[in-house]
């Protein structure tokens, strides 16, 4: 009697362990900057398709708008197994690679969808998917998240507009230099502290994308916003390294195969922001403004040779061979 005893305790033990198994789920935190734009879709629709797979186990969780963090420590996150996935302009990590910046050159592409075949040809996202793979951050994908426009207190109309304005720029020399060409000072800030900085008076205008600034409502403090479009703004979607060998093989696979396979819907659904958030400014009683031909034109011929200075010509010899790559993966599909 006391034999069958024991083997039934057994029995519900080896059970309970099997359903303590079964019940326990990896969590899959996804951190962004952004709100109300394709970035914060992109989340979404990532929770819905891998957390949605109940057989895989995964639980995914967004924080949208740096809830969990600035930009820098969700990066720190990324690389320490503390954050499982980050969403974001890869320029941010300039401070890792600097060939990150390569994306950024103005005036390389004609358009957001000339753009997105540039950069995942595989002979340009291959490497640069690497670049921070020796830090512990694996680059599952990337998209083009829009083409970049002036966010201003004071309307830019002209050229001259420019003159003696402090506009936020990505912290990169290149960027620094862009503006500078018109007169104005570049300004790098954490995309979080912009909005901030603008009411403080900090800074006068904004270099980043009409869709992101719309989403964050910039149009509070910004009634202006002047659609340039010199570049297009890439963002990616990165996992943890530490993370991705906790998982079993087949949540990898998974993980990655759905991800990779999410690059032409998330520039799709970046493009079809786009298309929106020009009305949304309107709607907000903000002023949609362009330059006129003639200066449009003068200043893409101003900006487009600063990627060959300063990327071509660039000391450290990754960057230069990187942007190699972009260039001729821009021409192969022109």
């Amino acid at each position: 009697m006391r034999t069958w005893k024991v083997r039934g305790v057994l029995a519900a033990l080896v059970v309970a362990g099997y359903a303590g198994t079964a019940a326990a789920q990896m969590e899959m935190k996804i951190g962004y900057g952004t709100i109300n734009d394709p970035q914060h879709a992109i989340a979404q629709e990532i929770q819905k398709r891998i957390g949605g797979n109940k057989d895989m186990g995964i639980k995914v969780s967004i924080f949208p708008a740096g809830q969990i963090g600035k930009i820098p420590r969700m990066i720190e996150g990324i690389q320490f197994g503390t954050l499982e996935t980050l969403i974001t302009p890869p320029g941010f990590l300039v401070g890792i690679n600097p060939a990150f910046q390569v994306p950024d050159a103005p005036g390389l592409f004609t358009d957001v969808f000339h753009a997105h075949k540039s950069l995942n040809d595989p002979a340009f996202f291959t490497p640069y998917s690497k670049l921070a793979a020796s830090r512990g951050i694996n680059m599952a994908s990337m998209y083009v998240y829009g083409p970049t426009s002036f966010a201003s207190k004071k309307p830019i109309r002209t050229l001259a507009d420019f003159k003696g304005k402090k506009i936020r720029v990505l912290a990169t020399k290149m960027e620094s230099t862009l503006v500078g060409k018109f007169g104005a000072a570049g300004v790098p800030i954490p995309y979080t502290e912009v909005l901030p900085a603008l009411q403080r008076g900090t800074i006068d205008a904004v270099r980043s994308s009409i869709i992101v600034m719309g989403g964050s409502k910039f149009f509070t403090v910004t009634k202006s916003i002047t659609v340039v479009e010199s570049g297009m703004i890439p963002s990616v979607v990165m996992l943890s390294d530490i993370w991705t060998k906790k998982l079993s093989a087949k949540q990898r696979k998974f993980v990655l195969t759905t991800l990779t396979g999410m690059t032409d819907w998330n520039t799709k659904t970046a493009a079809d922001f786009g298309k929106r958030a020009e009305k949304l400014w309107k709607d907000n009683g903000a002023e949609v403004i362009r330059l006129s031909a003639g200066d449009q034109k003068t200043f893409m011929d101003t900006v487009r040779p600063l990627g060959d200075q300063f990327l071509g010509q660039h000391k450290n010899a990754g960057v230069q061979k990187m942007y190699g790559l972009l260039k001729e993966a821009a021409k192969r599909h022109m």
